[in-house]
């Protein structure tokens, strides 16, 4: 990727949105680029913070593992998205892990740059404080899902934010993604591989999506749908 390519993608992260060419030129000379293949795990829980990321290309899972070993994704991360600046905030330890779901590329930034930078531009530290309160909005929202919501509903609700996301609109209206494992997809929404295979089965059968290998296919009327489920279910 070149230097204009990597301007572009610091100015469509959130926390550099304000800031202007001059000043992320600056920014982009503290960085460094890293390669990581398949499954590598990027940072680790508990490991010392000391860095954050920016994606330039790929995709990535934030996780925690629970006491009794099952993993517990806790979101998905792609190309102009960022990680790591809470413990860079904080000096705390990393409060959960990031393996790599594909190859990816990203841009390295350390804290003592990243401080610097802060110190330095109000817009970026305003910029962190709102993502920072996002982001704890977002934590809420899922928790509150967890709580609410049957497992079907939250893989609903999954599905569409990944169409809206990654998604292809094609002909007839219906929207195509890859997919994830099932395993993953059973962590990110809060339950078990074989209570997502029953849930996707069920969609499938009632015409909501379509499974072609590592596709999924949201039907145009999905929503629809899943409002006569509800009826079905909830009168």
């Amino acid at each position: 990727m070149n230097q204009k390519n990597k301007i572009d993608l610091l100015r469509g992260v959130y926390i550099f949105s304000e800031v202007s060419e001059k000043h992320l030129e600056e920014i982009l000379s503290h960085c460094k680029e890293k390669n990581v293949n398949k499954h590598e795990v990027i940072v680790s829980e508990n490991e010392k913070g000391d860095s954050m990321y920016l994606i330039l290309d790929g995709e990535v899972k934030v996780s925690l593992v629970a006491e009794d070993g099952k993993e517990i994704i806790l979101s998905t991360l792609r190309k102009g998205d960022f990680f790591g600046e809470m413990s860079l905030l904080d000096g705390e330890p990393r409060s959960a892990n990031v393996i790599a779901l594909t190859s990816s590329d990203l841009l390295e930034l350390s804290r003592n740059d990243f401080l610097s930078e802060i110190l330095s531009n109000k817009h970026i530290a305003g910029a962190v404080l709102k993502v920072l309160s996002r982001r704890l909005r977002e934590a809420n929202e899922r928790i509150l899902g967890l709580m609410s919501k049957d497992v079907f509903d939250r893989l609903a609700e999954y599905f569409q934010k990944e169409a809206r996301i990654k998604g292809r609109e094609l002909i007839d209206g219906s929207v195509v993604f890859e997919r994830l494992p099932q395993s993953d997809i059973a962590s990110i929404v809060g339950s078990s591989r074989e209570t997502v295979t029953r849930a996707i089965k069920e969609m499938v059968d009632r015409g909501m999506i379509i499974t072609s290998g590592k596709q999924i296919i949201l039907k145009k009327n999905f929503q629809q749908l899943l409002i006569e489920r509800h009826k079905e279910r909830y009168g």
